[in-house]
């Protein structure tokens, strides 16, 4: 159990991104395996045409029997009585009231919203078509309408009619129905995100618990980088899955910059490199001993940081990565990565600016806070100063409080506030950066925006029609008579066809309105007889003419919304007039956008923005919230119009063509609250990251490893106010979801009413509805209705058929039948419901739809009315979201609240323990160790006696200790002085009795002998007496006697001591008196002995020096001593200041260690450095007297 809790310990972090990475290959085989295969689809085509056929027989069946019709996923029904539609399970089939030759059908039909395959049988007189559809696709293509197989198949596929025979689709009688092949990459839905997140996630792991393991060993981390590098290689040349490509991982339309940023995954992968990179690097340099690369290590924060702002600056101007906490359900699961790599990569910043400060922090250059702050400090300042950016900030501030709580107990609750503090900073930088960068690239793309729609005539538009306008002028169709025309073709249905087969491409951007005039200018079908006149009357007035087709006329002012109209002559004196209106600026009501191609290229970020367009000075056309006025000159009254302003709470973006003639684009100018949110969010993502990290690590230490009482505490304020917050936020949630459910319902109650009573003037009087009666007025009246109340509505009869639309060119592109939802149909019919409502699709469009009944002045039901609400989903969104916002500014209130009360209690329930723990920590044996002081009589007061009394125990054992350590100290000191005064009486002896026995017998050269010989033993008698003085000194130095003292005439009379010697001594003064507090015995001591070391030391010299420099640091001053004698080798160096330590022949070795403690005792400190035959500097440093100043 030991050894498996041990492996855990170790590897936690690898295990964890091992079990991603298998989730992640999962999902890759999941997607690798969905290849194409023409038998699986045969065979599923099969059991689909089988149960088709079974269940058209149940249809039937239960229709004879009066019972309820089955439902079934797959299948949808009709059903024909005498040629005409009576019943129907689903109107998302474009098919008629009537039959016709194409449907109802057996096998393969091809519909204007996909392929369907029917199986029509028929009984007693009904013919009952059953469908399923094999896959949807339409005319064009947008976000909303998009070929794709129903979630029924297993495999997608795409229909052709010919093909391959080995990917042929037979039915029952083995005749061919269609072909299949695989659905085009542009085409394929797009595949999971999870994928490709399960596998960034777990090369972050993995790293990161390889690169914590091996960081201690050299060859460890070369292999990791070597590693890193390998495995980029091999992602890069990996194949991913179609679905893959499409999502936002690998999307060029996601992200992209250049080869080395092709996407989002490799921006991603290139991110964990670059920081693990610097992790690694300075890894390495913690191994080395080298003063260089320790140098090199202050310069890694710097590059660090450089790299990060590369990084984030490529995230913002290079991708469309939702990071605005604004709209919170835009955010994406690649937004979440985005937050989690940056604060990763801040962290290990963070993490690399402590570490390079730990490295040096020895340094004789790097050994203060002052000089620390000022190397680590000034790269990041002038950063700062060269580019002023918030961000830049950031860095600064980190290491100011780094420097300010380095030496705090890592267990005390300065630690967490400098943890807590940091993380504010964080948060609150970068949300203020990443705000001011995204509001910077939303003027730029609001400014393209504005240019793009300024563009006023489109010449590739005018080219295209002079090609155009021969072909319609001699087609046939349209000279035939206009009764004709109008049985076959709807005013909608003629644009449709008219549009599909001359004005596409180019076209596309444009709403096309057409009609044909006879000679008296009476329209074929609009009844608006009076249009050509008008529109002739608007050219005349407004238009220009082009120069490249004639007929063709540009609109500059956009008089009733016009961009271009054409006015072409046909033969038999007929006239075809079309209106074409732009639709680049969004509209605001119904299906603004589902109607529109992606090939018009216009960009769904416009919904975005309130526009306003301006010619001639006045208001021409606007959209949106913001209420723009109907002058141009409004703005300038303001102090002028620039290119960005702000105005009545909107920040606004003009694009001026000409005098008098603009686009602006508005958006609500960014407030507190937004950015509060932000913070908000920001804090409590990196906060509970770091949170589950930090309990992570505590839970797998070490085998026995337990949480202290203070952290418990503190984790149970934060788990109750999270669960707490997160059950309220539920709550919460589920009633606006009702509320806004009971909201909706009630407005569309009202709209519905209203619109039912603006129609009760054309409806009261008519027995029934009558498409070629009332059709074309109803549908007039709608449309003016539905600009009224922001909707499309729609009318049907009683039996459930189109009667008028306020769109309906969603009936002419076939994105849905010209008849009744079947549930809203069996609600109002069949259970006599006076209301429904439910969620309806139009592809991938979600919207509300309700029903209201129509009845006459006789209270009989004629028809009903359909109003489809398409906002809606995005207004309950957006309450939710401000929902939200609000939540997490209010948890983060609380959040702070419950860190303080956590710290409050914490420390009140444990600070007595905190004191023993202390008082214990604090215990030096030897020095006199304080009793605590506790009243209490608890647990904690028997503990705290406890601890007084081993206290007083321990005291006397250590004095007792002291006492044998003196005894012993003194019998060396004893030993060693017997030593030295033994070694030079001998030879004194020895010189003493020949000098006596020389005179003795009267020697002639006993004078000379005396003379020669007592002056040697003068020296050592010197001598002796000197070694007997240091030994006394060194014994017991007694206390400084303090008085004001100048330094400079202080050092000059110990340098007089040494004029008469070769060497030169040079004094360099500071410029005035330096008064210190200072025992001038001790200090001329302290000055000889380290001048006379440095006479010594140039024995050997040619040219001896000794510098002697006094500077004032502060509130200190700082002597040198410096000579450029033969200096200390390495291996001595350690020991200069131990007693009975020299590195001469001669002398106590205790001079220097004397030295030392002078200076300490003055409050001072010493310290050196030399190089072996180069030289040897002493630095000391004493406190100025600070009145002498």
């Amino acid at each position: 159990m030991k050894l498996i809790f041990s492996f855990l310990r170790t590897w936690k972090f690898s295990l964890l991104g091992l079990f991603f990475l298998i989730i992640g290959i999962v999902f890759y085989s999941a997607n690798q395996s969905q290849r194409f295969s023409a038998e699986d689809i045969q065979l599923q085509f099969s059991e689909l045409e089988k149960e088709s056929e079974g269940y058209a027989r149940s249809v039937l069946k239960n229709l004879s029997a009066g019972k309820a019709l089955p439902k079934a996923k797959e299948f949808s029904y009709h059903l024909y009585e005498n040629g005409v539609l009576f019943g129907w399970s689903s109107n998302q089939l474009p098919v008629g009231r009537y039959k016709t030759n194409l449907f109802p059908a057996n096998g393969l039909i091809k519909l204007n919203n996909g392929y369907y395959y029917s199986r029509n049988i028929k009984s007693n007189g009904v013919e009952c078509c059953v469908s399923f559809c094999l896959i949807k696709s339409f005319e064009f293509s947008n976000s909303y309408l998009n070929a794709s197989n129903p979630s029924y198949w297993d495999q997608q596929f795409d229909v052709e009619l010919n093909g391959k025979a080995k990917n042929a689709i037979k039915n029952q009688k083995n005749n061919i129905v269609f072909y299949v092949s695989p659905l085009s990459s542009e085409t394929l839905p797009a595949g999971s995100n999870w994928g490709p997140f399960f596998i960034l996630l777990s090369l972050f792991l993995i790293t990161y618990q390889l690169q914590s393991n091996l960081e201690k060993h050299w060859w460890g981390s070369l292999l990791l980088l070597l590693g890193l590098v390998l495995i980029r290689i091999v992602l890069y040349e990996t194949i991913w899955p179609d679905n893959w490509l499409l999502s936002d991982w690998f999307s060029a339309g996601f992200f992209a910059f250049n080869e080395w940023y092709p996407d989002f995954f490799a921006y991603s992968i290139n991110s964990l490199f670059i920081v693990f990179g610097f992790r690694i690097t300075l890894a390495l340099i913690r191994l080395t001993d080298s003063p260089w690369t320790k140098l090199f290590a202050l310069l890694i924060p710097l590059t660090f940081w450089l790299s990060i702002l590369h990084l984030l600056s490529l995230a913002i101007a290079h991708s469309n990565i939702p990071l605005s906490f604004e709209h919170l359900f835009e955010l994406r699961l690649s937004s979440y990565f985005f937050f989690s790599l940056l604060g990763f990569a801040l962290y290990s910043f963070q993490k690399t600016v402590f570490i390079s400060i730990y490295i040096n922090k020895n340094e004789h250059w790097f050994n203060n806070k002052l000089k620390r702050f000022s190397i680590i400090v000034l790269p990041f300042l002038l950063l700062f100063i060269i580019d002023n950016s918030s961000i830049n900030l950031l860095p600064l501030l980190v290491i100011v409080i780094h420097l300010l709580f380095e030496h705090k107990n890592k267990n005390s609750w300065q630690q967490l506030s400098s943890q807590l503090l940091i993380l504010t900073i964080n948060a609150s930088i970068v949300t203020f950066h990443l705000q001011t960068m995204q509001f910077q690239k939303d003027l730029e793309n609001r400014k393209l925006f504005a240019q793009q729609l300024a563009i006023e005539r489109n010449i590739n538009l005018e080219l295209s029609y002079a090609q155009i306008a021969p072909n319609l002028n001699e087609e046939s169709w349209l000279q035939i008579p206009f009764d004709t025309l109008r049985k076959q073709f709807t005013k909608v249905g003629f644009e449709h066809v008219l549009t599909q087969k001359y004005f596409t491409g180019v076209w596309d951007g444009f709403d096309i309105q057409a009609d044909i005039f006879d000679q008296q200018e009476i329209p074929c079908f609009s009844n608006d007889s009076l249009k050509l006149k008008r529109l002739k009357s608007l050219v005349k007035l407004h238009g220009q003419a082009s120069d490249i087709q004639d007929g063709l006329f540009f609109m500059p002012h956009e008089e009733e919304g016009l961009s271009y109209v054409i006015l072409l002559q046909l033969p038999e004196k007929k006239s075809l007039a079309i209106s074409l209106v732009s639709k680049r600026i969004p509209e605001e009501i119904g299906f603004p956008r589902l109607l529109i191609s992606d090939q018009a290229g216009i960009s769904n970020s416009l919904e975005a923005y309130a526009i306003g367009k301006y010619a001639e000075e006045r208001l021409i056309h606007q959209t949106g919230t913001f209420n723009y006025p109907n002058q141009l000159k409004a703005f300038r009254k303001r102090g002028g119009i620039k290119e960005r302003f702000d105005f009545q709470g909107f920040t606004h973006v003009i694009v001026q063509k000409k005098a008098g003639s603009a686009i602006i684009i508005s958006a609500p100018s960014s407030n507190w609250f937004t950015q509060i949110t932000s913070f908000a969010f920001l804090f409590i993502f990196w906060g509970f990251t770091l949170l589950f990290n930090q309990l992570f690590k505590i839970t797998f230490q070490n085998e026995t490893s337990q949480w202290s009482l203070s952290f418990k505490v503190q984790l149970a304020f934060l788990l109750v106010l999270s669960l707490s917050l997160f059950l309220y936020g539920l709550g919460s949630s589920v009633f606006i979801t009702r509320q806004f459910d009971h909201y909706t319902q009630e407005n569309l109650r009202d709209k519905l009413a209203a619109v039912k009573a603006e129609l009760n003037s054309q409806t009261a009087t008519l027995d029934t509805l009558n498409a070629s009666k009332v059709g074309k007025p109803l549908e007039s009246k709608l449309a003016k209705l539905s600009s009224v109340f922001k909707t499309d509505l729609f009318i049907f009869d009683s039996d459930g058929f189109l009667i008028a639309s306020s769109r309906p060119k969603l009936f002419a592109y076939g994105l849905i039948g010209e008849h009744m939802n079947a549930e809203a149909m069996d609600a109002l019919l069949g259970q006599n419901q006076s209301y429904f409502s439910h969620q309806d699709q139009i592809g991938n469009l979600n919207y509300r739809s309700a029903y209201l009944p129509i009845v006459n002045e006789s209270m009989k039901q004629i028809g009903f009315i359909n109003l489809q609400l398409f906002g809606q989903q995005e207004a309950y969104e957006q309450q939710i979201e401000s929902f939200f916002k609000a939540a997490i500014n209010v948890f983060v209130l609380l959040l702070a609240i419950s860190v303080f009360i956590a710290l409050v209690v914490s420390n009140w329930l444990i600070g007595p323990l905190q004191v023993v723990a202390r008082a214990v920590r604090n215990l030096e044996l030897g020095k006199k160790n304080q009793k605590i002081s506790y009243q209490n009589d608890d647990e904690i007061g028997a503990l705290v006696n406890a601890y007084n009394e081993k206290l007083s125990e321990l005291d006397q054992a250590a004095q007792q200790i002291a006492r044998v350590e003196r005894e012993s100290a003194w019998r060396d000191l004893a030993q060693q002085i017997a030593h030295e005064i033994k070694n030079p009486l001998t030879p004194m002896k020895l010189n003493i009795q020949h000098l006596l026995h020389q005179l003795e017998k009267e020697d002639a050269d006993a004078k000379q002998l005396a003379q020669k010989s007592l002056p040697s033993l003068i020296k050592q008698i010197d001598a002796l007496a000197r070694m007997a003085n240091e030994f006394a000194r060194f014994a017991k130095l007694p206390d400084p006697q303090f008085e004001k003292l100048e330094l400079h005439s202080l050092i000059e009379q110990s340098i007089a001591m040494f004029e008469k010697n070769e060497a030169s001594i040079i004094f360099e003064k500071s410029q005035k008196e330096i008064w210190i507090m200072a025992d001038k015995d001790m200090l001329h001591q302290v000055f000889h002995n380290l001048l006379l070391n440095a006479q010594q030391a140039l024995v050997e010299t040619t040219t001896p020096k000794i510098e002697v420099r006094v500077t004032l640091l502060n509130q200190e001053v700082g002597i040198v001593i410096q000579d450029n004698g033969i200096g200390i080798s390495d291996e001595q160096q350690p020991q200069i200041f131990t007693p009975y330590f020299t590195t001469k022949s001669s002398g106590s070795g205790i001079g220097l260690s004397v030295v030392r403690q002078i200076v300490e005792k003055h409050g001072g400190n010493i310290r050196f450095e030399s190089e072996h035959l180069k030289g040897t500097s002493f630095y000391i440093t004493f406190k100025l007297l600070s009145e002498g100043l």
